[in-house]
């Protein structure tokens, strides 16, 4: 049996599959690196490397300088000008994001990276930590470092690894029952982008899930109020910036839920396979993502839609109910949403990445761990010959990119397979220590 708060021997990836990460952390960052390099260097634009993308870090840009000048946040001019038409649509934390690098004396895509680069080891040197401290013999701060550099130069581009990395956190935290702490995490990354809310219903089951022999009578109004506690930071941000904007941010927001399906999602590589059947064709949309339409387009994003709703809320359920490692539940849901979001760019997977080496690192025994770090790595490889390589093929609708997506696509369903199939045996329970009234868990 595992210790209370550690983690059996048995369990994690084996040391060759360490031994592997460290040799290949190196190469992989000189691969995300390089186009970082060659863009101070004034050989090539960083957005000439990507291809098509949308060029996120210029309207982070524009975002900063509009700040500077005294604009209002949100506003339909909020922008800086040649980009002072479009709507600045991402959460404050990002705007935040935005602002040191217009301070850098290099370029701003450079000086951005920089800060991501920062911030990124400064998260997994927490994560690391933490992990040390609730006795996680496994260098999950390693694994989850070459599963992010294995995603590429995007890495280095947008805040979604940041995400994660609090993601990560969070189910750390409600490892040791620190409802407040994780409830906290997950709403300040949702304020950084908000693809990540899905990870919300899984924090808050496990958050409101009474757990075995405790028998305090107003435990859930406690676990409540853990849970109102939490959301106050993410909740004060809102508030400073809903009265600085006029209330613009919430209707920013807004603007970017009306989308088409885009076209890197399960529903357009679906679509893709009825093409010889019903035409297919690819567009820009209207926040310059690459979608496709078709007649059989919206019904099967819609059937998917409603698919990973259910399945979500009974994943969260399923977890709790079972025992299981509150980093399982959360990698889980988001797996899932991947798989089943008609909005789905490649950066998505930064999130997702940390959640899988922690549930690798405590959930499973070495063959099911092994495995699912290699689903994962093919993934992120997948992705970045994807994206930015093939992403001219892909948002053709050539059949060379699509099978990669298709195929990142499949790997993916298979990470979510793997995650929610049995782990054998089951987790501890979590238990009171009555001379402390403090819960503790062994989950991670």
């Amino acid at each position: 049996m595992t210790p209370l708060g550690g983690i059996d021997s048995q369990r994690g990836p084996t040391s060759i599959v360490v031994h592997a990460g460290r040799i290949l952390i190196v190469p992989l960052l000189a691969l995300a690196l390089i186009p970082l390099a060659l863009t101070e260097l004034k050989f090539v634009s960083l957005h000439d490397l990507v291809g098509s993308a949308v060029p996120d870090v210029i309207f982070f840009e524009h975002a900063a300088r509009g700040l500077f000048q005294g604009h209002l946040p949100y506003s339909s001019h909020f922008l800086s000008a040649p980009d002072s038409r479009f709507v600045f649509v991402y959460p404050p934390l990002t705007l935040l994001l935005a602002v040191p690098p217009l301070l850098a004396g290099s370029s701003y895509a450079f000086g951005f990276a920089v800060e991501l680069v920062v911030g990124l080891g400064l998260g997994l040197w927490l994560l690391g930590r933490a992990c040390r401290g609730d006795e996680i013999d496994v260098p999950v701060a390693l694994l989850a470092a070459v599963l992010l550099v294995a995603l590429g130069p995007l890495l280095f581009s947008r805040v979604d690894g940041l995400q994660g990395l609090a993601l990560a956190g969070a189910a750390l935290a409600l490892r040791g029952r620190r409802v407040s702490l994780a409830i906290a995490l997950i709403t300040l990354a949702a304020l950084v982008k908000e693809t990540v809310i899905v990870a919300a219903v899984p924090v808050v089951v496990w958050a409101l899930w009474q757990p075995a022999g405790e028998g305090e009578r107003n435990s859930r109004w406690r676990r409540l109020g853990e849970v109102g506690v939490g959301m106050v930071p993410a909740g004060l941000v809102l508030l400073v910036f809903a009265i600085w904007s006029r209330g613009r941010v919430f209707s920013a927001a807004l603007a970017s839920v009306h989308r088409g399906v885009e076209v890197e999602s399960l529903a357009a590589t679906i679509s893709y396979l009825t093409h010889p059947f019903m035409r297919l064709t690819s567009y820009v949309g209207r926040l310059a993502s690459v979608q496709v339409a078709g007649p059989q387009v919206s019904l099967i994003a819609g059937v998917l839609t409603a698919g990973g709703v259910i399945v979500v809320v009974w994943g969260a359920v399923h977890f709790a109910r079972e025992r299981r490692r509150p980093v399982t539940a959360i990698a889980f849901a988001v797996a899932v949403s991947l798989v089943a979001t008609p909005v789905f760019s490649p950066q998505y997977l930064l999130a997702l990445m940390p959640l899988l080496a922690l549930a690798a690192a405590t959930e499973f025994a070495p063959g099911r761990a092994n495995l699912l770090l290699v689903l994962a790595l093919a993934t992120c490889l997948l992705t970045q010959l994807e994206f930015p390589y093939l992403f001219a093929s892909v948002a053709a609708l050539h059949y060379q990119g699509m099978a990669v997506v298709a195929l990142r696509n499949l790997v993916l369903i298979g990470i979510a397979v793997k995650l929610v199939q049995p782990v054998g045996e089951p987790a501890l329970a979590p238990t009171v220590q009555a001379a402390t009234s403090s819960l503790t868990s062994p989950t991670g």
